[in-house]
């Protein structure tokens, strides 16, 4: 076990940085945060109205006692066995890299939050990362908002099919957006008014807590959050008995509940991607919202905005657009050499003359 020399205050919140972190347990730290370099793969939640990022406890034990941890950071901070990877668990735990936490599910509902547990580290538990890790990532993010901003500030110098590309994406996105709402609102009126009493189209459409494809499903529902996790909810039964078996109940001779079959099911179909309808959901609502502004004719020339671009250069690159031009006829009405233009300081002609 690896002590560190600086010591945190109890009630100081955050993890040590600086000069007040131990380079050696920060080196830890640093490891285990990039899921890339160490395999600790993460998952997120809400905990106090706020996304985080927790992992369970066996799984950091697993990494530190695996292949991926070996070079400089091994050398400074050796694992031998199991006992030992608890205890350098127990020391990010204690500096505060991560905390504690426990699932609570709402009443009457499977929607569930992380709340902090004070308590040691212990292979079961799950614990939310506090350490952010590298800020390199934050930085590249910071600066390619920035220069996303003074682009979209220079709009007027974009070369044009860039320019209509955005226009085009902007008019399907709102228009498809707004006919969904729409849509979605009627639907629950109506079936507010037969009887089905808080479905909603699409009922995690506004969930802050949902990623954006998991907005889109399911389909119909009183929104009650997807889990996109195959062994989320295994984790969570799992959690439940070994409660059960501490207070003195016997998991054997009690039937297995609705739910923990529904879960063996899904253990079954874990080939399965997890993406494949949230995002089938999505092309196929703005695929059709696509086509329908094409047949609207929203995306014609005509429609396009100034400050998009200007009429002329719409007119130079679709040619449908520019005014016909006038047929060049002769006086016997011939193709040819039109009429010619008559000199105003020439002396009159004979037909003149006999006007006057």
């Amino acid at each position: 076990m690896v002590k560190s020399d600086k010591k945190l205050k109890p009630g100081k919140p955050g993890a040590p940085t600086g000069k007040e972190a131990d380079p050696k347990m920060l080196a830890v730290a640093d490891f285990l945060r990039n899921e890339k370099r160490s395999g600790l793969h993460t998952k997120e939640a809400v905990q106090y109205d706020k996304r985080v990022e927790y992992f369970k406890g066996s799984k950091l034990v697993d990494v530190l006692l695996g292949a991926k941890y070996k070079g400089k950071v091994a050398k400074e901070t050796p694992i031998k066995s199991r006992a030992e990877a608890a205890k350098l668990a127990q020391e990010l735990l204690r500096l505060g890299y991560f905390h504690r936490s426990q699932r609570v599910t709402h009443a009457h509902t499977r929607r569930w939050e992380l709340e902090l547990l004070n308590g040691p580290f212990e292979e079961d538990g799950l614990y939310t990362w506090v350490y952010e890790g590298s800020k390199t990532k934050l930085y590249l993010m910071c600066a390619g908002m920035l220069v996303g901003a003074l682009g979209l500030c220079m709009i007027q110098i974009w070369p044009l099919w860039l320019k209509i590309g955005v226009w085009w994406c902007s008019v399907t996105f709102l228009t498809t957006f707004g006919v969904l709402c729409m849509v979605r609102l009627v639907l629950f009126v109506l079936m507010w008014i037969v009887g089905f009493r808080g479905i909603w189209l699409f009922p995690n459409l506004f969930d802050d807590n949902q990623t954006f494809a998991g907005s889109f499903m399911p389909i119909f529902g009183k929104g009650d959050p997807v889990v996109v996790e195959e062994d989320s909810d295994e984790e969570y039964w799992e959690f439940q008995r070994k409660l059960k078996k501490k207070k003195g109940d016997s998991e054997k001779d009690k039937p297995k509940s609705e739910d923990e079959k529904k879960v063996k099911k899904k253990d079954e179909k874990k080939d399965e991607p997890a993406f494949q309808f949230g995002w089938i959901n999505i092309m196929l609502i703005f695929g059709i919202g696509a086509i329908v502004c094409v047949k609207l004719g929203l995306f014609d020339g005509e429609n396009v905005p100034d400050f998009v671009a200007k009429r002329d250069d719409l007119e130079y690159y679709f040619k449908s657009l520019a005014a016909p031009e006038m047929p060049n006829t002769t006086e016997d009405g011939k193709p040819g050499k039109g009429k010619k233009e008559k000199d105003p300081f020439a002396a009159p002609d004979e037909e003149e003359k006999q006007r006057f």
